[in-house]
């Protein structure tokens, strides 16, 4: 398993990552394929990357990360991003959770989002008996295995599209080519 190591929170945020990996390519799919739009969580929301733009589609959504200092980060985000906008909702529908196991729920949720985490998520099982039995959806967006070597964790410490497929073999995957060195895998939980 390999760690993001958060002192390097700002390749979180870089240009480079917002051109290899850009967040409203994401948010498009999310616009089309799904309808209901009320709950979403970010499972390794980092600094809040993808959780930005989660809050703008969903009424509200819970970044859950297990690194307090990438949190403050968000919180900071958040905090700023709200007082500078008074106008819009700027990021106050954002519940930050810190957390390295499931969150303990009792609703339902539209989607969980793993944008560059499953790779490094110790209780891979516990988290999918907890996506299969809350959320209609599951968004995987990962290192795909054998391209841009020079970013991103080791090859071996990737998690290809097959064994997350028949990891979370309780949703039916579509697949999107929208990133270079990312595999993108929409589920929908099967009844």
């Amino acid at each position: 398993m390999h760690v993001f190591p958060e002192d390097m929170w700002h390749l979180l945020e870089s240009e480079e990552r917002k051109k290899r990996e850009p967040a409203e390519r994401l948010a498009e799919i999310i616009k089309e394929r799904i309808r209901r739009r009320k709950v979403a969580f970010d499972i390794g929301a980092g600094t809040g990357y993808f959780t930005v733009q989660l809050s703008k589609l969903f009424e509200k959504v819970y970044a859950v990360e297990r690194s307090e200092k990438l949190a403050r980060i968000l919180a900071s985000k958040a905090s700023k991003t709200s007082e500078a906008s008074k106008t819009s909702k700027g990021l106050k529908n954002i519940g930050i959770i810190v957390s390295e196991k499931p969150p303990e729920i009792d609703f339902d949720v539209d989607l969980v989002l793993f944008a560059d985490s499953l790779h490094e998520i110790s209780c891979k099982k516990e988290y999918v008996e907890w996506c299969c039995s809350r959320s209609k959806y599951v968004l995987i967006v990962d290192w795909k295995k054998g391209v841009c070597q020079n970013a991103g964790p080791p090859d071996s410490h990737r998690i290809g599209e097959d064994d997350v497929a028949e990891l979370f073999s309780c949703y039916k995957f579509e697949k999107f080519d929208i990133y270079p060195c990312h595999y993108v895998l929409l589920g929908v939980r099967q009844k």
